[in-house]
C-alpha cells in the first residue's frame, strides 16, 4: 500500500495534553518545537493519521482527526 500523504501547506489543529495549536504538515515534519519527544509524537500521529486515510474504505478516506498516544504523550490531530 502506498501511503497517500498530505500537501505541505494542509493545516491541522494538535492538542498536546491540555494544550492545542495549529500548524501545517510542513511545520509538523519540521518540528513545532524545541522538544524533541514533542516533535516526535506529533510526526507519528500525522504519520498514523496519512495511513489510515490511505485505506481502501470510504471510511479511512474520509478520516479527519485522530487521538492516541505516542511517545508517552496524549496527542490529538484533526485535519482543520
Amino acid at each position: 500500500m502506498t501511503i497517500k500523504r498530505f500537501k505541505q501547506s494542509q493545516k491541522f489543529r494538535l492538542v498536546i495534553g491540555s494544550v492545542s495549536f495549529y500548524a501545517t504538515a510542513r511545520e509538523i515534519r519540521n518540528g513545532v518545537g524545541d522538544l524533541t519527544r514533542c516533535n516526535a509524537a506529533v510526526q507519528k500521529s500525522l504519520d498514523a493519521l496519512e495511513y489510515i486515510r490511505s485505506g481502501t474504505g470510504v471510511a479511512d478516506q474520509t478520516t479527519v482527526g485522530l487521538a492516541g498516544t505516542w511517545e508517552d504523550m496524549s496527542v490529538q490531530i484533526n485535519v482543520s
